[in-house]
């Protein structure tokens, strides 16, 4: 049966006012301050891009807030938000994730009128009415607490009388690696319920599982935080045809974005050069992004400043002197770091297997390529080689002589695996000054 068309607004995993995690004490104040309000600024574009589009209804798919305890500002400006859709007449419908789920506290902040936020206890729905006549029915169920292990795809079922059916829901589909598995499910679970479209949050990395069949959309989260967030962030207007056929399209809000950069130093000539060729390389990657960027640029590749790069101050000195040069207001690009992953003229690749340098590159290969497959994979299957590196630390940080002179917690498999590198070049370099 033909259906009326619409489109729709879906977004989630807003986390309004939490922390930047590229914010550093020697940021200059406006660019602090752009960091620290960015997922404000980014839920301002959503709601003027649902303006813009003028969408018949909004769906908010869990993690409004970063914490269970909301914060005043975070409630009142999430309020402002929905009162400016539901004063243009679009209602939106929001369910609650294990960021903030429903046992947390919130202050008394009256709710908009044309707004519903979904209780815990069942799932519910919920008609939007067009001109007099219902044009999508939107299905949704919040989290009673953080951790629902549930698997709550399973209670939804489509009305055989819903013209179209939205559902909203935070969860894990498919057991997706780097995220808790909340509310865990698979696509199989989705298809049964007869929901044609699936507005999903709490995988912050958005893209769409399936384009039929149901329509599966993760949103995504409209602000990245932190160098794992680097892509273009924002949501998605979905277009809903006569067909029922749901087409839905980003469009990125973040205010802010992370840029991760790699320059090789192998045709840099010189450490003024090298200067130069940050500053060249963050531009560019500004230009791109249309935006203010927060910049992390990792050194790489065989050259002369390899050596050069062992001295502990010209990091931070040729970072200082590229940011000098580079915008602090308006559109900034701040580097948040430089990076040294540069490698000696002598190349270890090419090492005989037999020699010290090639079992040494051997065995400096075969403990990063371990501790980052279990980076990856987030799996709780320990490799032999990963154990091997954690041995080594327990044993370090078990001696009560050595644990005075080490602070802070320990190193996390990433940083392990840096570590691991700067061993091997530190070795390398002190073999070849050697001869």
């Amino acid at each position: 049966m033909p259906i009326e068309p619409f489109r729709f607004l879906h977004t989630g995993d807003l986390h309004l006012d939490s922390p930047f995690v590229g914010l550093t004490a020697e940021a200059p104040p406006e660019v602090a301050r752009a960091l620290r309000d960015s997922t404000l600024q980014a839920w301002q574009r959503i709601v003027k891009l649902a303006l813009d589009e003028q969408v018949d209804f909004a769906v908010v798919a869990g993690d409004a807030f970063e914490h269970a305890n909301r914060t005043l500002l975070a409630q009142v400006r999430f309020r402002d938000g929905l009162e400016a859709l539901s004063a243009a007449g679009i209602p939106s419908f929001v369910v609650t994730g294990n960021h903030d789920p429903l046992s947390g506290w919130e202050p008394s902040v009256r709710w908009p009128e044309h707004s519903h936020r979904f209780g815990a206890d069942a799932v519910e729905a919920r008609p939007v009415i067009r001109g007099g006549r219902e044009i999508a029915r939107v299905y949704g169920i919040s989290y009673p607490v953080r951790a629902v292990t549930e698997n709550l795809a399973l209670r939804f079922r489509r009305d055989a009388d819903a013209p179209y059916a939205v559902a909203v829901l935070h969860a894990n589909v498919g057991g997706q690696p780097g995220h808790m598995p909340y509310s865990p499910c698979t696509l199989s679970d989705l298809r049964a319920s007869g929901i044609e479209y699936w507005a999903l949050g709490h995988i912050h990395r958005p893209g769409v599982l399936s384009e039929s069949g149901p329509t599966v959309v993760y949103c995504g989260n409209p602000q990245g935080r932190d160098p794992g967030e680097t892509e273009p962030r924002g949501a998605y207007v979905v277009e809903v045809d006569s067909a029922g056929a749901a087409v839905p399209v980003f469009h990125a809000t973040d205010a802010v974005r992370w840029q991760l950069l790699e320059l090789d130093i192998g045709q840099v000539e010189g450490e003024e050069s090298l200067v130069d060729a940050v500053v060249a390389a963050v531009e560019g990657a500004q230009h791109a992004a249309a935006r203010p960027i927060v910049v992390r640029v990792t050194l790489v590749g065989r050259g002369g400043l390899h050596r050069s790069m062992n001295r502990g101050s010209l990091r931070d000195e040729v970072r200082q002197l590229a940011q000098e040069r580079l915008p602090t207001e308006g559109r900034f690009a701040w580097i948040e770091s430089l990076r040294d992953a540069t490698r000696p003229l002598a190349d270890l690749g090419s090492a005989a297997p037999a020699t010290f340098l090639g079992e040494l590159s051997g065995e400096a290969d075969a403990g990063r390529e371990a501790l980052g497959r279990q980076v990856d994979t987030d799996s709780d299957e320990e490799s032999a080689a990963a154990a091997t590196w954690e041995d080594a630390l327990e044993e370090l940080y078990g001696n009560s002589r050595v644990r005075r002179v080490l602070h802070g917690r320990r190193p996390d498999r990433r940083r392990l695996a840096e570590l691991l590198t700067d061993a091997e070049r530190l070795a390398v370099d002190r073999m070849v000054e050697s001869g």
